[in-house]
């Protein structure tokens, strides 16, 4: 999968939020047929977001749809509206099961070669939304070709340990590892899940800044006001650029398998990650 930040979930079910959506540029859209939208509206908004894939939506960013959970009456209609060529990625939530995956694997293979699609074109990403998704996390990230990405739930996990989830976070500390862990080894995008408050931008960059610490490689979000802070906060700071940049060029410099670098020795590994921030930072100008 493309290397994407910021995700903006945009419920399905409201036509000023389909409508306003197409006035911000994240770097992907996640349509929710799920969570965001009551039972009783469920089929209103499958239709209006179809309407709004084949009308409307901006072709500059990425899409994916979270569809409603495995097991529920409205999947299999979510998928058939959904898998289609305009979208990149399938969204499925509450992933505890190696089998359902396959199946839902599967069902969208279907979909695909009823419409002509290219077999495997529809991307699969994956909600660990509680103790045992995390705990089976290689299993399921393993369970389908489709799988590009991981998306940790941290809400639902907290709720579902019976903990209650603070500003800090400690409380979910090694779930969150263990997620971008598995996506670091599978060779999959981590995702973390939104910051619920979308007035504090302040909370927001330092809950960003440490999950891009914890190898997070994305961020949900509930608001568009929340779109530039990821951004910036994703992105590698000055300070980062200076030393990585002189990492770089002290270590070439010397000729050798090591290099001193404000006092402290740098050797390949250092030099390595010093050249991904500044390649990072080259992209970062250009988009």
């Amino acid at each position: 999968m493309d290397l994407l930040q910021s995700f903006l979930i945009v419920p399905a079910d409201s036509s000023r939020k389909l409508a306003s959506a197409r006035n911000h540029r994240p770097d992907a859209f996640i349509y929710d047929l799920e969570d965001a939208v009551s039972a009783d509206k469920k089929v209103e908004a499958r239709d209006m977001l179809k309407q709004e894939l084949e009308n409307a939506a901006n072709p500059s960013v990425k899409i994916f749809v979270r569809v409603n959970c495995f097991g529920s009456p409205f999947l299999d209609e979510d998928l058939r509206a959904v898998v289609r060529p305009r979208v990149y990625g399938v969204v499925l939530p509450k992933c505890n099961e190696v089998a359902e995956v396959v199946q839902v694997h599967q069902r969208i293979l279907k979909q695909e070669n009823q419409i002509g699609m290219l077999e495997g074109s529809t991307k699969l990403v994956l909600i660990l939304e509680s103790a045992k998704g995390v705990a089976r996390a290689g299993e399921l990230a393993r369970s389908s070709a489709r799988v590009s990405a991981l998306l940790f739930g941290g809400e639902d996990f907290c709720a579902d340990m019976g903990i209650v989830r603070t500003k800090a976070g400690d409380e979910i500390i090694i779930a969150r590892s263990l997620v971008a862990l598995t996506a670091k080894a599978e060779r999959l995008e981590a995702i973390d899940g939104p910051f619920t408050d979308f007035n504090d931008a302040t909370g927001l960059f330092e809950e960003t800044r440490r999950i891009k610490q914890m190898g997070f490689t994305g961020k949900a979000l509930i608001h568009p006001n929340q779109i530039d802070t990821v951004h910036t906060a994703m992105a590698p700071s000055k300070e980062e650029i200076s030393l990585a940049e002189e990492v770089v060029r002290t270590f070439e410099k010397s000729g050798q398998g090591v290099a001193v670098v404000r006092g402290k020795m740098v050797d390949e590994p250092v030099v390595a990650q010093a050249r991904k921030v500044l390649k990072q930072s080259a992209r970062e100008r250009k988009s």
